[in-house]
């Protein structure tokens, strides 16, 4: 979000050919159970299993889309957006199957699609979570659930970053997404989800990456970008601001010597110079003072 240069294309046209290719996949597992009186040779459990593995597939696509999005936003610019969208779009055509068979109860019992049904609901809350701030910000409704929960989802998090000890929240969150998600079996069927999350890395800098290949976390990348710019020094001041700094400090030190200068006069009329080798003495101002009342 924060970058300035574009994506890389090779990158950007990895990650939509992956993405594609692995919703064919899924489209050859749902299609064929959308058509009546069709049998399925894929078992209840190896079902269910695909089922929440496809709803969590689409909370990346709806974040990763709303990011480059904004991204594309923020760099007044059209790269990203276009291809995510369209990647988007095939996801939902393919979700709309996966909704047809759950609707049908044809090949799964009743509680199987009421546990697919829960995730399912949870999977959209957490969508609406990871996406608050991109809609309190940027206005990217379009890619909520359900806009009102994640706008208040986006003003939590928005007021939590104003206050003066901010707590961690995304630890909290990828503390709460590890819980609600546990790793268990999966319904891999080729490796391009995986090829596809790699372009999408790619899309990141390298310098946002550690040694061992994890990310490093935004404060340290912000702080480490601040060193790339030399701190100002006097003698790198700007001309406009050195000439009227020092000219002004000049201009107030002719001043201030010309007043040193001239003759005090006293009420007496007499003038008498200020001695400025002598420094004034707190005793003798007190004494002039009560003098001038007394008088």
């Amino acid at each position: 979000m924060e970058g300035t240069k574009p994506f890389p294309p090779h990158a950007l046209y990895d990650f939509w050919f992956q993405g594609q290719e692995h919703l064919k996949q899924r489209r050859k597992v749902f299609e064929p159970l959308t058509i009546d009186d069709s049998s399925s040779e894929i078992s209840e459990t190896e079902l269910e299993i695909i089922f929440k593995d496809f709803f969590a597939e689409e909370m990346l696509i709806r974040v990763i889309t709303a990011v480059l999005t904004a991204a594309d936003k923020r760099r007044n610019q059209c790269q990203a957006e276009p291809i995510a969208r369209n990647l988007l779009l095939s996801f939902l055509e393919v979700k709309r199957l996966a909704l047809i068979i759950l609707v049908s109860e044809k090949h799964l019992s009743l509680d199987c699609v009421k546990r697919i049904n829960r995730i399912r609901r949870s999977i959209e809350r957490w969508t609406d979570l990871l996406l608050g701030q991109f809609v309190l910000r940027f206005g990217l409704e379009e890619f909520a659930h359900d806009v009102a929960r994640s706008k208040d989802f986006g003003e939590d998090q928005s007021s939590n970053l104003q206050t003066p000890h901010p707590v961690q929240i995304w630890d909290l969150i990828t503390a709460g997404l590890r819980i609600s998600f546990p790793s268990g079996p999966t319904s891999k069927i080729g490796d391009n989800w995986e090829m596809m999350l790699g372009a999408l890395m790619a899309c990141y800098p390298p310098e946002c990456f550690n040694q061992s290949a994890t990310m490093k976390s935004l404060h340290r990348i912000r702080s480490e970008r601040s060193g790339l710019h030399p701190e100002t020094t006097p003698n790198r001041l700007p001309d406009n601001f050195e000439t009227v700094l020092y000219g002004s400090v000049f201009e107030s030190s002719a001043q201030n010597q010309s007043i040193l200068n001239q003759p005090d006069i006293n009420q007496s009329g007499t003038s008498s110079a200020i001695n400025q080798d002598q420094a004034i003495s707190y005793s003798n101002l007190k004494k002039r003072n009560w003098d001038e009342t007394s008088s």
